[in-house]
């Protein structure tokens, strides 16, 4: 009796290994076509987008923030693979312009003859970027401003170049947080009428 039930015994043998066989495949192949998405998709499929920077206009009192600030996003924009840099505006297929904003400087804390120890200073941007048809897509301002402590000293030289130093690594930290910004947006670019008229900042 024990002979005769020996291929009976076999092929349910056989027919869980062929289940247990496609399960397998099945989990593979999920597997496989989860890891090539990023975050456009297909990383092999992403489109390069052709980037002009223009210079800045600067509201601030420091005569060199715009070369400071642009230098920092060229080099930031160069580091993503989605971006090709290019200097002609009408080769671009976005542009990406806009302006400093005046500097706000504040004494963050004194000494026993209430003198300043340190200041702070905060760094903001009005940027927008300008697709090749002509519409025009604001960035938020909430991610365009960002401050930083530096020290004070009773050189005035001292004081001036701590806050430089101060304002080079905000530019790096806005930059960064700019090309993370473009990188993240759908190509192409939905476009956000100009509603504010280019109204000026009025504080000082």
């Amino acid at each position: 009796m024990l002979r005769a039930a020996e291929p009976h015994s076999f092929i349910i043998l056989l027919a869980v290994a062929v289940l247990l066989i496609s399960g397998c495949g099945y989990r593979s192949a999920i597997s496989s076509g989860h890891q090539s998405n990023g975050i456009f998709g297909d990383a092999t499929q992403a489109k390069t987008v052709r980037l002009a920077i223009l210079g800045l206009r600067n509201d601030s009192p420091e005569p060199w923030l715009d070369r400071i600030v642009g230098n920092a996003l060229r080099r930031k924009m160069s580091q993503r693979r989605r971006f090709d840099l290019v200097v002609d505006p009408a080769e671009a297929d976005v542009v990406l312009r806009g302006r400093i904003r005046p500097l706000l400087v504040r004494s963050n804390s004194f000494s026993s003859f209430v003198a300043a120890l340190e200041y702070e200073v905060t760094l903001a941007l009005d940027l927008e970027v300008v697709r090749g048809s002509g519409d025009i897509v604001r960035l938020n301002p909430r991610g365009l401003s960002e401050k930083e402590l530096y020290l004070a000293s009773a050189d005035i030289e001292v004081t001036r170049t701590n806050r430089l130093e101060a304002l080079r690594h905000l530019s790096d930290i806005l930059a960064s947080r700019i090309a993370d910004s473009l990188e993240m947006m759908e190509y192409p670019i939905t476009a956000e009428p100009d509603t504010q008229g280019g109204q000026e900042e009025t504080r000082g």
